[in-house]
């Protein structure tokens, strides 16, 4: 199955079936009629298999299920040589090891939709919102000077 270009293993529809220490990104989705309906949650792990069977995130995924709940995974390799970089949010929560699969989760949470799990691009649209509403009140950040 194909998500925004990258080439992902399943849907599984038992967890069983991804392997427990992996490293890679997974994407857990809603299936009606053995057909994708949506995308529930995103996320990455050096650890896929046991990652999925014990996640906190389960309760939000059968709360937005319509059928079955199914789950993609991609490995990935402990370098990379891609230059995208991941949101700035969790910057600072990379490792080199890490760093090609937090950069393809960040880039399907920009590109995908889910209900589950913390969308760090969706914070930074909020971020962005309050900025501009200080810069019309208060004036360009950092023109106040000292008096």
């Amino acid at each position: 199955m194909e998500f925004a270009g990258y080439e992902f293993k399943g849907p599984y529809t038992s967890v069983t079936k991804v392997p427990l220490d992996a490293r890679g990104v997974y994407v857990v989705v809603c299936l009606v009629d053995g057909e994708l309906h949506c995308c529930l949650d995103i996320g990455e792990s050096r650890q896929l298999g046991n990652q999925l069977k014990s996640h906190s995130r389960t309760d939000c995924w059968e709360e937005h299920v319509h059928g079955e709940i199914a789950y993609c995974y991609k490995t990935t390799t402990a370098g990379s040589d891609r230059d995208l970089e991941p949101n700035p949010l969790d910057h600072d929560r990379i490792d080199r090891s890490r760093a090609e699969q937090v950069g393809i989760e960040s880039e399907l949470r920009w590109k995908l939709d889910c209900p589950c799990g913390r969308n760090p691009w969706a914070e930074i649209e909020e971020y962005w919102e309050i900025y501009q509403s200080y810069e019309a009140e208060f004036g360009p950040r950092g023109s106040g000077g000292i008096e």
